[in-house]
């Protein structure tokens, strides 16, 4: 054996008994292992959320509203699709009618109906008033420009304008306040839209009562009135 040979024998034997060498191998083996319990660990962790969301079943109604069961609608009996049917029914005319007191109690709202009526009741009545013209006056259809013939064509074309002024009105001012109203709604539990209705229904109460009471009040006016003159 040559002496270079000797030399690289011996190195060998000296990396194999080196301790930088088995510590090496030992911590690959530790992080290997670490590696295999994280994975095991997340697996087991997500194993629970999946049967969880596997539990959770949507059930869609023949008017497009989705109502959480237990049941699929193909598992469900007819008592039970019914019943579920209902209940979104329930809930639907719930949240229209807190939409609607939402919408009464906004300020401004009811300002803009009145401006809303009046300009569509102006477009009603030209036309109204247009068609009269043409139909009752003698000769007015056969020659516009006569006065008669005039007034028709200015009304005719009033009426237009102020029914389109009315929808884009609405659209521009009322259609915000309502779509507001809708959001808000949307956004209550049922408890919260069962509790505006009551409030709403108390108001109610308390502004008739106090109809009542002044209307009570002017009759015992009058008639003490109609005593004295006796």
């Amino acid at each position: 054996m040559s002496l270079i040979d000797t030399i690289n024998a011996a190195k060998k034997e000296a990396e194999g008994n080196s301790p930088l060498s088995a510590d090496s191998e030992k911590n690959a083996t530790e992080n290997k292992e670490a590696k295999q319990g994280f994975s095991k660990k997340s697996v087991a962790k997500a194993k629970p959320a999946r049967e969880a969301a596997d539990g959770v079943r949507v059930v869609k109604t023949s008017g497009g509203k989705v109502v959480s069961s237990g049941k699929a609608m193909s598992e469900m009996s007819k008592e039970e699709k019914k019943a579920a049917r209902a209940a979104q029914r329930e809930k639907d005319d719930l949240r229209m009618s807190a939409t609607h007191v939402l919408l009464t109690n906004t300020k401004g709202y009811r300002r803009s109906q009145r401006v809303w009526w009046t300009l569509l009741g102006i477009g009603l009545a030209s036309t109204v008033a247009s068609w009269a013209i043409g139909q009752f006056v003698p000769g007015v259809m056969e020659g516009t420009s006569s006065p008669m013939g005039i007034l028709m064509i200015v009304l005719m074309v009033l009426a237009y304008a102020v029914i389109i002024a009315a929808f884009i009105y609405d659209w521009r001012i009322v259609r915000p306040m309502r779509k507001a109203a809708e959001v808000a709604a949307q956004s209550m539990s049922v408890k919260k839209m069962s509790q505006v209705l009551k409030e709403d229904a108390r108001e109610a109460a308390k502004e008739q009562s106090q109809k009542d009471r002044a209307k009570a009040a002017r009759r015992s006016v009058e008639s003490g009135r109609h005593e004295q003159h006796k």
